[in-house]
This record gives C-alpha cells, sequence and structure tokens, in this order.
C-alpha cells in the first residue's frame, strides 16, 4: 500500500501540532497555546471538569507544585486524526501536591498523551500518568484502599 504526498503532509501536519501543544503549553506554560491549538468543543477525557478549565487548572497544579516541569517526548505515532506521544515528566517536587509537603526530590515519571487533531485543531484529549510512580518519588504515604 502507498502513501501519497499529501497524506505524508498531513500526518506530519497532524504530529506537529500535538508536538508543538506540549512544548508552548506543558513546557513553556503557556496558557495561550489552548486558544490557538484546541478546538471550541475541546473535550478532556483525562482532567476535570472535561474541558479548557480542567486543563488549564492540571498545569496549574503542577506549575505550584513542580515549577520546573517538563515533558520530554521520546516518541510518537500519528495515524489519521490521532496523535499519541510517550514522554517522560521531569520536575523538582517544590510544592505541596495532593497533600504531600515539598522535599526538594526529583521526578521522572513516564507519561502518554493522545491527542485527536481535526482542522488543525486538537478537539480530544487522553492521558496516561505514571502517578504511583510519583508519589513514590516525592515520599508520599499511599491510602489503603
Amino acid at each position: 500500500m502507498s502513501t501519497d504526498v499529501h497524506t505524508l503532509n498531513d500526518i506530519a501536519a497532524t504530529t506537529q501540532i500535538a508536538l508543538e501543544f506540549i512544548d508552548t503549553f506543558w513546557n513553556s506554560h503557556d496558557l495561550t497555546a489552548a486558544d490557538r491549538l484546541l478546538s471550541a468543543d475541546y473535550v478532556d477525557h483525562a482532567y476535570q471538569p472535561a474541558n479548557c478549565e480542567g486543563l488549564a487548572a492540571t498545569l496549574a497544579q503542577l506549575n505550584t507544585s513542580f515549577p520546573d516541569h517538563r515533558h520530554s517526548v521520546e516518541t510518537h505515532i500519528t495515524q489519521d486524526d490521532l496523535v499519541v506521544l510517550r514522554m517522560r515528566f521531569h520536575a523538582t517536587h517544590l510544592g505541596d501536591f495532593r497533600g504531600t509537603a515539598p522535599g526538594g526530590n526529583a521526578i521522572d515519571v513516564q507519561v502518554y498523551r493522545m491527542y485527536r487533531i481535526v482542522a488543525g485543531r486538537i478537539t480530544d484529549h487522553w492521558a496516561l500518568f505514571d502517578t504511583a510512580a510519583l508519589l513514590r518519588q516525592i515520599g508520599a504515604t499511599p491510602t489503603p484502599q
């Protein structure tokens, strides 16, 4: 099966939007990236509320707890309108996180994000963040179930 140039250009453009969002929103903490790159009907399947407000609240929490946080993309796969990113989250625990006082611990955890991109805008986001590893690394005591 061959892929025409137009399809390769679409895949590259779709991938670039996801990478730009990681760089500008998550790494540069630039909330205006949401205005530029998210659709008006954006749905966030990872955060509450499930919209731009939940996304912004998550970034605010990370900025408070881990002000130097950074996502580094290790690999990505794009198929049609979906981009999956496998990343590392690097940070230093410098603010309260879920009741755990800052300890200055270095954080390095795995993160997966998937974006649906339609007409040059991110319409949906899903995330898988290794919260258990993060809690271990900051010295949080897990609550028994």
